[in-house]
């Protein structure tokens, strides 16, 4: 009876437990909706802490296997993540709520912010959350392919090397056309200090007269996001210098209570991509002998753009730190970045520094705060000049004509030379061109709320920039051993201070009205200050330019000029209903660059919005973000020398006085004063719709704008007999018009894996539209001159009424006659062939096509961009595809199958014209990211492998078709730009 008790016992509890068990493990279902009960298809329901998951089908439905008291993950792109427990109940219906986070976005305008849904102007931002791993070194790297509308051409590989930044397209002829940089606040007046270094007294130097990008001291690392303004009524509120746009850099303020530490490092090496397919030893000895031609043969098999080019290594450090308190807080970055070129001798060392630090007070109605950073830079260029008259060489040009049957070395180590026009590549490495940077940014800001909404601030920013440039051509060098050596110095600085007042005041007046008002006044004052002196014959080299009064000094020159920039300004936003809104801004600038009759411009701006989405009869639609926008202003371009409206003196040369049996150099007048001279202005009309489907899992938005620039800033030369021969006056019209569009897409987000995209493109026409005005005329500007044997600084674009800004003019190749000379177009058919119309350097269209993919603990960015439609000059081909020119010095492969006549010359014409189009792999990272939650004081680790233009599609035949030497489109000589490999580490603590 016990035994038969016991097993009965035993059944009972066998039977309970499995009760429980399917009591525990269960199937439960449910619907996923929006707040408006409609099904959400493709939502991520998952158990939370297991494998277990499942996505929605079309109706929303969902099914899962769980246990009780187990929790589900509910996620959908637009909307809040929201977490269920499974109780007893089998079915759980689920309403997700929406997440505007993305139109909460909050971006810096001129003056302040604003969220992403009250923007009325085309804004356009990066977050440093969407940056690539492994940095540039310059932070305007980071929009290339990223923004439509925004053109970035890096002039060459060279580490540190300028970018030309274009915003909607060239504006100006004589003016400056890149855009203003604004850092935390600060206006800055970049990009002139290292172009007027000079490096020679001659036209023709083989040093380097490549700007170092001045934006490579602000440290990427440091950036906390990247704000593009435009069209006019966003950039109206700079007034005067908002016509080619405006570029906000922000850096990195925000600590938080505690402190984390970060170390980031990478390190890579770089190689060019290509070689130019020149003839090789065998084929240079295959050419000249079976044309009986004489020539050098040592018996060598040399290819010099393999000697020249090397593998070079980089390697880059930043710590960053954050701390702070409910009231202070303190962010800041030390940076170390160390670059070879690849080219010999060639490198860049940047050191950065960064201080933040913000503190509230008075129940948060006073706040303070101060940014500091402070960079340097050490720079050593090789010889590399695109600007290069006749025979010319330096480092590049010589391992492209170097014959290849010459040796790199004589028997004694030394180099082996033939004269002074024919250098060595190798030896190009005993050139010294470096040259030391640095840059003091820094400003203090304040504000106190003097009641609710009513705001009073203040902001005096500093900037200091310095360079010195040093140069060597020692006397045993081909290049320097006619001249007993060369060594020039030269050193310029850029400083700049500002003040600004600002009186903000906000309120909601009421449940529909909203209104935000702002009124200040901002002073600034720049001056520069260059010095360069240049010395030969001297008695040693050892000294370098450190001794230069030991040679014959050949040029010692000096100057100092100033500008300054006072300037009232207001904004007036106002929002009804929460989706009327408008924008009205007016600017008011004094200028010392102008005229006495024009030294105060004014510059409004005006924009309309409707948030249609939120309108009632949207309120069931898909559709989760309407925008219409429209907007016109007026900026203006004050970007031009200082003094060009008043009479200018200068030493007129070697012309001399004898006073007292002494010699006084002459000075005479070298411009005529123009009282009337005043900024170049830029009316801009824009229309544009921003758009979101699914809670913004498909956003993006179009614009088109029309920007029409009048009264440019030109030179005209003046009536005869006249001791000066030019004036500037205000004359001519450009016009730019296109269409931007930009498209978001998270295109596959289910259970481990997400897909997102961003597709941006962009069209601009240009034209000019007149070069005359009642008081000057002119018919075309000729402008561009070609640089080698080809064109002899000769003209290669034309500026005409009619066409576009870059066109190329020329004669137009045919072919060639019976002789092997070549032919070309006589349009007239009178006097022989004419120059036409040839090429556009201009692109039809650029674009950019962005991805991230995410599994698990793996994430990958694959960056394309490129563009369609330019036409290139292809002045390096243009000079080494004669065959007349070999055997003595080596030309490309393509030399022996143009059919051309060895007695035919070099010459500019459409045969050097090539297509520019192209599609670059720009950047390739895979990152993992470690699980970390076992190691108490680290809080991420992620290592990550990074390759950049990995490859370029292409029909062009040069190094690289992103290029620009001399002027837009034109290819000589060109440092091309490396593909590089890297593999990095960020770690947080």
């Amino acid at each position: 009876m016990k035994n038969k008790f016991t097993l009965l016992l035993g059944l009972l509890v066998y039977l309970n437990m499995c009760t429980l068990s399917f009591a525990q493990e269960k199937t439960v279902t449910g619907v996923v909706t929006d707040q408006s009960s409609t099904p959400l298809p493709g939502v991520n329901v998952l158990v939370k802490n297991a494998s277990r998951g499942t996505t929605t089908d079309f109706d929303g439905n969902y099914s899962v296997s769980v246990s009780l008291g187990e929790t589900l993950i509910v996620s959908y792109v637009g909307f809040k993540t929201t977490e269920v427990t499974i109780g007893s109940k089998d079915v759980y219906n689920i309403s997700l709520e929406t997440d505007n986070a993305q139109l909460d976005e909050v971006v810096v305008i001129g003056y302040g912010t604003q969220k992403r849904k009250d923007v009325t102007g085309a804004v356009a931002s990066i977050k440093s959350e969407s940056f690539i791993d492994a940095l540039p070194v310059a932070p305007e790297q980071l929009l290339q392919g990223k923004i439509a509308g925004v053109n970035i051409v890096q002039s060459s590989g060279q580490p540190g090397a300028a970018s030309t930044v274009r915003i909607r397209g060239t504006s100006s002829i004589s003016a400056g056309n890149d855009p203003l940089y604004v850092v935390d606040g600060v206006p800055l007046q970049f990009g002139s200090a290292n172009n007027s270094i000079r490096v020679a007294t001659s036209g023709s130097s083989p040093l380097s007269e490549e700007a170092i990008n001045p934006l490579t001291l602000i440290n990427p690392a440091d950036i906390e996001s990247i704000d593009v303004l435009k069209d006019a009524s966003a950039t109206a509120i700079y007034g005067s210098r908002g016509a080619n746009g405006v570029i906000v850099i922000t850096t990195k303020n925000k600590g938080k209570f505690g402190s984390f530490l970060t170390y980031d490092s990478y390190f890579g090496v770089s190689n060019v991509r290509e070689y130019l397919p020149v003839l090789s030893a065998e084929e240079y000895r295959d050419y000249a002998t079976s044309n009986n031609l004489p020539f050098s043969d040592q018996g060598a098999n040399t290819n010099w753009q393999k000697e020249v080019f090397r593998t070079a290594i980089t390697q880059n450090h930043n710590i960053s730190f954050a701390g702070g308190s409910e009231t202070t807080n303190v962010t800041g970055s030390l940076g170390y970045n160390n670059q070879e070129g690849t080219i010999l001798n060639s490198r860049l060392k940047k050191y950065t520094s960064r201080l933040n630090a913000n503190h509230s007070a008075i129940d948060n109605r006073l706040k303070l705060g101060v940014n500091i950073t402070y960079a340097n830079i050490d720079d050593q260029r090789a010889a590399v000049n695109s600007n290069i008259a006749d025979e010319g060489g330096n480092a590049l040009k010589d391992a492209i004509r170097w014959v290849p049957t010459l040796p790199v070395y004589n028997a004694d180590g030394s180099y082996y030379q033939i004269g002074p026009l024919r250098i060595n590549p190798v030896s190009w490495v005993d050139v010294t061109d470096q040259s030391e940077t640095s840059l003091f940014l820094g400003n203090l800001d304040a504000s106190f709320e003097i009641i609710d909404g009513l705001k009073l601030s203040t902001n005096i920013g500093h900037s200091n920039e310095n360079v010195s440039r040093f140069n060597q051509i020692p006397s045993t060098h081909p290049a320097g051993e006619g001249q007993g050596g060369f060594a020039s110095i030269g050193k310029y600085k850029n400083t700049n201070i500002l003040a600004e007042t600002n009186l903000t005041f906000e309120k909601q007046l009421n449940a529909n009205n909203h209104i935000s008002l702002l009124a200040g006044y901002s002073y600034q004052r720049f001056v520069t200050q260059n010095t360069f002196t240049s010395a030969n014959n001297f008695v040693s080299d050892a000294t370098e330019w450190n001794l230069i009064q030991s040679g014959s000094i050949q040029s010692n020159t000096s100057f100092k000029d100033a500008n300054r920039l006072s300037s009232y300004y207001g904004r007036l936003n106002y929002k009804l209903k929460d989706r009327y809104l408008l924008t009205f801004t007016l600017r008011r600038d004094g200028s010392s660059r102008f005229g006495a009759n024009n030294k105060w411009g004014t510059f409004p701006s005006g924009a309309l919005a409707w948030n249609i989405a939120d309108e009632d009869f949207m309120t069931d639609s898909k559709i989760s973000n309407l925008k219409l926008r429209v907007g016109y202003g007026i900026t203006g371009n004050q970007e031009i020398p200082n003094n060009l409206y008043r009479e200018q003196l200068s030493i007129a040369g070697s012309a001399v006085y004898l006073f007292g049996g002494q010699a006084i150099p002459s000075v005479l007048p070298t411009n005529f004063p123009n009282p009337d001279l005043k900024w170049e202005e830029t009316s801009q009309l824009n229309t544009g719709i921003d758009f979101g489907f699914f809670n913004q899992r498909f956003s993006g938005s179009i614009d088109y704008y029309v920007k029409k620039t009048n009264d440019l800033l030109l030179q005209f030369s003046t009536a005869a007999p006249s001791v000066v021969s030019t004036q500037w006056a205000n004359v001519g019209e450009v016009e730019n018009k296109g269409f931007e569009v930009n498209l978001n897409a998270d295109i596959l987000n289910k259970g481990d894996f997400r897909w997102t995209a961003n597709l941006n493109f962009s069209t601009n026409k240009n034209e000019v539209i007149s070069l005359s005005n009642d008081n000057f005329q002119r018919d075309e500007i000729r402008t561009a001159s070609g640089s080698g044997v080809v064109g002899n600084n000769a003209a290669t674009q034309i500026i005409k009424p009619g066409l576009p800004l870059n066109t190329f003019y020329g004669w137009k190749f045919t072919g060639y006659d019976e002789n092997g000379l070549e032919t070309y177009l006589d349009e007239d058919g009178e006097d022989g062939a004419d120059e036409v119309v040839i090429g556009d350097a201009n692109p039809d269209w650029t674009f950019g096509f962005n991805n991230t993919f995410n599994y698990k603990r793996i994430d990958v960015t694959l960056n394309f961009r490129g563009v369609v439609g330019n036409d290139i000059y292809n002045n390096t081909a243009a000079e080494f595809s004669y065959v007349s020119q070999a055997p003595g010095i080596n030309v490309l492969k393509s030399a022996l199958t143009t059919g051309a006549s060895r007695t035919q010359t070099a010459q500019y014409s459409s045969q050097w014209l090539e297509d520019g189009s192209y599609l670059r792999l720009d950047n390739l990272t895979v990152g993992y990211n470690f699980n970390v939650d076992k190691v108490s004081f680290i809080n991420k680790a992620k290592l990550y492998l990074t390759g950049s233009n990995l490859f370029v599609i292409t029909g062009y035949s040069g190094y690289d078709p992103e290029v620009r030497t001399r002027s837009v489109g034109i290819d000589y000589l060109v440092y091309p730009r490396p593909r590089t490999f890297q593999i990095g580490t960020s770690i947080s603590f």
